[in-house]
């Protein structure tokens, strides 16, 4: 009996090679597309999370603005905003945070508008919504 040589082995084998590399490549695309969804997953997810704290420390530190009448609870949440942003907030924001905290410190009329402007700004742009050129205007009611 004679034995095969590698290009007779190969062309007896042929009828299984197409459907083994055919598996293969399924398996392997499978693997690709299921990394690529799960990183995309997660940085949605991310996102979103940042988006979200960033949203709410907006809104406490516009909720505490320009007030005459600070409660301990106010003070809280814009303590707390001001931590969000130093923890989630973009290089921009967090200077301007920090601008913000030395000017309240040195007590030589610290404004938290700039930093609400660009959280706006920051925010509306991660939202696909359109710049606003003018600054917040923060309405309170006047109490007698």
């Amino acid at each position: 009996m004679r034995s095969m040589n590698f290009f007779e082995q190969v062309v007896r084998c042929s009828p299984l090679l197409g459907p083994l590399l055919g598996v293969s490549v399924a398996v392997i695309g499978w693997c690709v597309a299921h990394r690529f969804n799960t990183a995309r997953d997660r940085a949605n997810k991310r996102n979103d999370m940042i988006t979200q704290y960033l949203l709410e420390a907006y809104r406490r530190l516009e909720m505490a603005a320009n007030r005459d009448d600070y409660t301990v609870e106010l003070k809280i949440a814009f303590e707390s905003a001001l931590a969000d942003i130093q923890l989630l907030g973009s290089n921009i924001e967090i200077s301007k945070a920090i601008e913000f905290m030395k000017a309240h410190a040195s007590k030589k009329g610290a404004t938290i508008d700039q930093l609400l402007c660009q959280l706006r700004n920051d925010l509306r742009e991660e939202l696909e919504l359109p710049p606003i050129d003018n600054p917040p205007t923060i309405f309170r009611f006047i109490h007698n």
